[in-house]
């Protein structure tokens, strides 16, 4: 029997297969290593067979001129899929997904953000391309003439079954992207969370909203929540003065109070902090959407769950939040960002989220001719907001989420006024430290206008940090030119400050603190007896702080004061780890069952409440 084709036919094809093989597999472990995990590497070698099988069929057909520009496109959009993967993950530790694909207009607003986010050692992700791209070119002049159609399809259809193989039979939904990724490798993942993404769109119609026995026990916990903020010491204390709360774009805790040589990074927070109430452990709980869901946690203390970003998946809900609850008792209700107001769809957003006026680059009111980086300067935006307030109807709520501590916190030369040792010139951190001392003068310079227009003393004053500033990679470099720890922990650690109306003496609160617990802080000191939906407790009051995660590590992971819990890339409890705080070790698992169960349940219900838009059937 003769053998189907020529022998130089299987050995060149089978040279390209294992070129090909080889190639995506080295690049996929050395994402897998960039992870800091282990790498499965049967599967990742299985995946990568099949990608080559699915390529290599192209290569066999008879249109060969066709066949190589169409398999080399192939190899070089899956490969800008793999590193943009690679990028996304530095930032938001997770893959891209398939419902982030509408927000790739946003890209070009983030540019120098990205760019920032691109190491040196990147060309280890594609110093394969030419290789494998000059193969495909001597395989298709080689094999003229030995073109089939019937292996082609052959081979597409083995590495297609190889790939879903991969997808659906290693993968669970529990399991964390990254380690998806470890196991099988980015084009499996995608496979199965794009598949995953498309069922849950396609189940989230047949959703009832109406599940009694659930909202009747959701109702009883929020209620509950809302009974805890009776026992502040401060509760009703400031009823009818006026907010000003601030989101600081990119702000860690650690700059707060540091010298460096001597001198202060933040004299004037640090002032502010001598006068106020001051929360250090307080940790971040963005979703997706990054800024805008920070911003939105803390005005609904609701966990963002949504893979693109609340105020692009559910813009039109209904809500509960800061501002629609202060707008009904009678509050003049803004807020203000010095970018544009479609960014993260906030213009959209705004109006259920109970923001009357919306100042941002490009309204008619607002004066956009100091620009740094991304938009309008902290400093500008503070001053004209000032010229607001001395208008606004009283009292008034007012939101800023400031813009110049921006990745990649390159501020312009004049504006830099930090004296950093030569050392720390062209770093990430001496850039950082800069852009950080920058919006430490504009906030002084914004509470000196408040005090000298009469409004200080008749404010809450709130500010708090968005979410980390640095990255993992800069954790050396921090702790070699600073001697200061940047973990995960650090990372997720953001300032928060709180001034009472006429307070003139600091106090510093230790207690875990999440973004969650500023709303029941606030409405707590304002005493509002209308119904809330807050996950969040408020922060005055003797009992153990808890934060818990839903994104940027893995899900379920949670602090509280006495344990914390660090969740499996596996999803399991018993995979996790338990951290007991004061002995500062691991400690029995079961210790931090019943924070686990607490954050996996708030986690659900967010989701269910989101899913469903069921706030305003809750308040009732």
């Amino acid at each position: 029997m003769k053998f189907p084709y020529s022998k130089k036919f299987w050995l060149y094809s089978l040279v390209l297969f294992l070129v090909i093989t080889v190639a995506w597999g080295l690049k996929t472990l050395y994402f897998v290593h960039e992870l800091e995990l282990v790498p499965h590497k049967k599967f990742i070698l299985f995946a990568s067979g099949g990608f080559s099988l699915a390529l290599l069929s192209l290569l066999v057909l008879k249109k060969s001129k066709l066949s190589l520009i169409v398999a080399s496109l192939l190899y070089i959009l899956f490969n800008i899929l793999l590193y943009a993967d690679v990028v996304y993950e530095r930032y938001y530790d997770a893959i891209l997904h398939i419902e982030l694909a509408g927000q790739a207009n946003q890209v070009g607003e983030v540019f120098d953000s990205v760019i920032s986010l691109i190491y040196k050692t990147d060309y280890a992700y594609w110093v394969d391309v030419p290789v494998v791209l000059l193969c495909f070119f001597w395989f298709n002049r080689k094999m003229q003439g030995e073109r089939k159609s019937f292996l082609s399809t052959a081979f597409f259809g083995t590495g297609v079954v190889m790939l879903l193989f991969t997808a659906f039979f290693p993968l669970k939904m529990t399991f964390s992207d990254q380690y998806m990724v470890s196991l099988t490798g980015v084009i499996p993942a995608h496979i199965y969370t794009a598949s995953h993404s498309l069922l849950v769109d396609t189940a989230a119609g047949e959703l009832v909203s109406e599940d009694s026995a659930k909202l009747k026990e959701i109702r009883s916990e929020f209620r509950k929540n809302q009974e805890l903020q009776k026992l502040s010491p401060y509760y009703g204390k400031f009823k009818g003065k006026n907010l000003i709360m601030i989101q600081a774009e990119s702000l860690n805790t650690f700059p707060i109070g540091l010298q460096v040589e001597g001198e202060e990074v933040t004299p004037h927070i640090n002032e502010l902090i001598a006068a106020s109430h001051y929360y250090p452990k307080t940790y971040l709980q963005i979703g997706r959407g990054n800024t805008s869901d920070a911003e939105f946690v803390a005005n609904n203390s609701l966990y963002p769950m949504s893979t693109k970003g609340i105020y692009k998946t559910y813009p039109q809900n209904d809500y509960q939040s800061l501002a629609t609850v202060m707008k009904k008792l009678g509050y003049q209700t803004s807020a203000a960002h010095g970018n544009s107001p479609d960014f993260w769809n906030r213009r959209a957003a705004y109006g259920k989220q109970g923001f009357t006026d919306f100042y941002h680059n490009g309204h008619p009111l607002v004066d956009d001719r100091e620009n740094i980086g991304m938009g309008i300067s902290d400093e500008s935006m503070f001053s004209q907001m000032v010229e607001v307030y001395k208008k606004s109807e009283k009292p008034f709520y007012n939101f800023i989420i400031t813009l110049s501590v921006h990745r990649p916190f390159e501020l312009p030369e004049e504006y830099q006024s930090l004296k950093l040792p030569d050392e720390f010139e062209g770093t990430s951190t001496g850039h950082y430290l800069q852009s950080v001392h920058y919006f430490d003068k504009a906030v002084g310079k914004f509470i000196a206008d408040l005090k000298k227009e009469g409004l200080w003393d008749e404010t809450i004053f709130v500010m708090y940090g968005d979410h980390y500033g640095l990255l993992p990679k800069d954790q050396h470099e921090v702790k070699n030119l600073l001697g200061v720890p940047f973990g995960e922990k650090e990372q997720f650690n953001v300032p928060l400050i709180i001034h009472h109306p006429g307070q003139s003496e600091g106090k510093v609160n230790e207690k875990t603190a999440s973004q969650m617990d500023i709303y029941p802080t606030i409405s707590s000191l304002l005493g509002i007896e209308e119904p809330l939906f807050q996950f969040g407790k408020p922060l005055d009051i003797k009992q153990e702080g808890f934060v818990g995660f839903a994104y940027e590590t893995t899900k379920h992971t949670f602090y509280s004061g006495r344990y914390n819990y660090h969740a499996s890339h596996k999803g399991t409890f018993e995979a996790g780890t338990c951290l007991d705080n004061k002995a500062g070790e691991a400690t029995d698992l079961e210790a931090c069952r019943p924070g686990y169960n607490k954050v996996v349940k708030d986690i659900e219900t967010s989701s269910f409440i989101l899913e469903n838009n069921l706030i305003k059937e809750i308040m009732k």
